[in-house]
């Protein structure tokens, strides 16, 4: 006889789940009732609750969070008129943090769901000249609320049941790759991706409904180019005469469903974002807690009770830890950097007209995934690029060809990086190095995205947007 399971109550919830609860509510209660007081209440729990779980961190975690440190605290000694700047990064990055945070939270009831593993065997199922594109295509839409898990759901669904070591089967390794593709894709456009919500934090003239379509657009044609031509290395590479795979709870039904939970799920987001003028980070962080509780309470006693779920659910909240430590503390050392640069003899040739130029986007567009292919994190280079560049003439009247630039440079720096999680989830289920995925695997890929991103910033740009 199975015990009942306790309530929540008495089952012993972690302090660090409780301060993280007090930061999301005081996160939510400052956006929904615009008091600044809170959202600095909920700045300060952010910090607290990174200093908790600083034994946990990956090295790079706490890296960037002792280089935040020290440039908040530069800035206060060096110029404290840039201090209000300062607590409005640490604002901005306690909602990315936020953002992680309730991301961990989603991933949990829908990892588990009997629907979505049905899904993602469909598509699984297709012939192999339309498995990767198919899977490609999927997979970025799952991603919206699995976000790298879908990279791990791929990779344990092609796993054989009798146990059999596949890792270094081409066809697998093509459709984990076709996974994590999709999965760094939806970064381009999501409003529910870190990527996009620190362009649009960063950008003030931009409108993120105009960057969403465009890139949206720009990504399905990648899509289709990439169904068309997948640019995988013949070890990775798909069979050509193999018959469909297609398991028997596969059913299109479950892709249907999933694919629907997703768009309402981007829907909210976005009728929240104009209902209420929030930014999407915001948005996302109220939207996505009540999507997983209606989820969980819809899926009440399926797999185990209510209460068993919520309380994994809950304990879910700190899977991404580091990653809600690093761009917490990227976003203080881009606003750092940035007010450095400002007070710096360079100013006035980063902000006047001459810097306005397609010359600087495409040099934009190429530098942040150059300096992730050398192991260089992302996040600080988008960052500092929204902060300086936003409210730059560039900022100002190309600010559609900028928040292109840096949403599909993110994208691209995905790939390429190393020591992106995406790149070394695929390592570890392919038994190959993170390196191998992102410069040998992804290489010919992210070229050609390249490409054809040059082409669609230098039309936006010219034609002004």
């Amino acid at each position: 006889m199975t015990p009942a399971t306790p309530p929540l109550s008495r089952v012993g919830l972690t302090a660090g789940v409780a301060l993280q609860c007090a930061l999301l509510l005081a996160l939510i209660a400052g956006a929904l009732l615009h008091h600044p007081g809170l959202s600095q209440l909920a700045a300060v729990l952010s910090v607290i609750w990174v200093a908790t779980q600083w034994a946990r961190l990956i090295p790079l975690a706490r890296l960037f969070a002792a280089l935040a440190v020290a440039g908040f605290g530069l800035v206060l000694l060096v110029w404290p008129e840039a201090t209000p700047k300062l607590v409005r990064a640490l604002v901005q990055g306690s909602g990315f943090a936020g953002l992680m945070m309730v991301l961990g939270l989603l991933r949990q009831p829908v990892k588990r769901a009997e629907i979505t593993r049905s899904a993602a065997e469909y598509l699984l199922g297709f012939r192999p000249r339309h498995r990767y594109g198919a899977l490609q295509t999927g997979a970025q839409f799952m991603a919206l609320m699995f976000n790298i898990g879908i990279i791990a759901m791929i990779g344990d669904l092609t796993q054989p049941v009798d146990g059999r070591d596949v890792r270094h089967d081409p066809a697998r390794r093509a459709m984990v790759t076709a996974a994590m593709r999709g999965a760094a894709l939806v970064s381009i456009w999501s409003p529910m991706s870190l990527g996009f919500a620190i362009v649009t934090a960063g950008l003030p003239r931009i409108e993120p409904m105009e960057l969403i379509a465009t890139a949206f657009a720009f990504t399905l044609v990648i899509l289709i180019l990439s169904a068309l031509w997948p640019l995988l290395p013949p070890e990775a590479s798909l069979p050509q005469d193999e018959p469909p795979a297609r398991s028997a709870s596969g059913r299109p039904a479950a892709l249907a469903q999933v694919l629907g939970a997703s768009a309402l799920l981007l829907a909210l987001t976005i009728t929240l974002h104009h209902l209420l003028v929030l930014n999407f980070t915001l948005s996302a962080v109220v939207i996505l807690p009540i999507f997983s509780l209606i989820w969980l309470a819809l899926e009440a006693g399926r797999i185990q009770p209510f209460e068993t779920r919520l309380r994994d659910a809950l304990l879910a909240l700190a899977d991404l830890r580091s990653e809600s430590a690093l761009f917490l503390s990227a976003n203080v050392i881009g606003a750092a950097l940035s007010v450095a640069v400002q007070a710096s003899p360079l100013w006035p040739l980063l902000s006047g007209g001459s810097f306005a130029s397609l010359p600087t986007l495409l040099i934009c567009l190429f530098a942040i995934p150059f300096a992730a292919a050398l192991y260089l994190p992302n996040t600080i280079l988008v960052v500092l690029a929204a902060q300086l560049l936003g409210p730059t003439q560039l900022g100002q009247s190309h600010a559609l060809a900028l928040g292109l630039t840096l949403c599909i440079g993110w994208a691209l720096a995905i790939c390429i990086n190393p020591i992106s999680a995406m790149n070394l989830i695929v390592g570890r289920f392919c038994d190959v190095p993170a390196a191998r995925v992102a410069h040998r695997w992804n290489i010919r890929f992210v070229a050609m995205t390249f490409a054809l991103a040059a082409l669609l910033i230098s039309l936006i740009f010219y034609i002004g947007g």
